[in-house]
């Protein structure tokens, strides 16, 4: 099982979900069932559900960090590696915080390019000397 390509995929669902506008776990278990590769299902299933449960705490703790900008701006790509990491961050403490933002960013330069690793990384950087 990879860690990291488990948490693409679980990146790519909550991409689907904004594109679609359907944020609930039927979808999300339908869109996980196409993937085929050897992955952590477990982790993939637990991320997806505490998104879905707290999707409006998530995007309230990402909305103030996006100083002159608005969710709806921003690329969906980057709101969903966000939301990926927001959500490891305040609801799932075994995973170290370094980990998921290393995570973050490593995603965002795979996915967009170099400069939506520097603005994720700067986000969450922020975001963890919050708390």
């Amino acid at each position: 099982m990879n860690r990291s390509r488990s948490r693409e995929i679980a990146m790519e669902v909550i991409y689907q979900m904004d594109i679609h506008t359907t944020f609930d776990k039927a979808f999300a278990d339908r869109m996980v069932e196409q993937y085929e590769e050897e992955v952590d299902k477990k982790y993939i299933d637990e991320v997806l559900g505490l998104f879905i449960e707290n999707k409006a705490m998530i995007d309230g703790e990402i909305t103030p960090l996006l100083k002159r900008w608005t969710m709806e701006r921003l690329s969906k790509i980057d709101l969903a590696i966000l939301r990926t990491a927001v959500t490891e961050l305040k609801m799932m403490p075994d995973i170290p915080n370094k980990v998921t933002v290393n995570e973050a960013i490593n995603m965002s330069k795979k996915y967009v390019d170099e400069k939506s690793g520097k603005f994720i990384n700067g986000l969450l950087k922020h975001f963890i000397n919050l708390e």
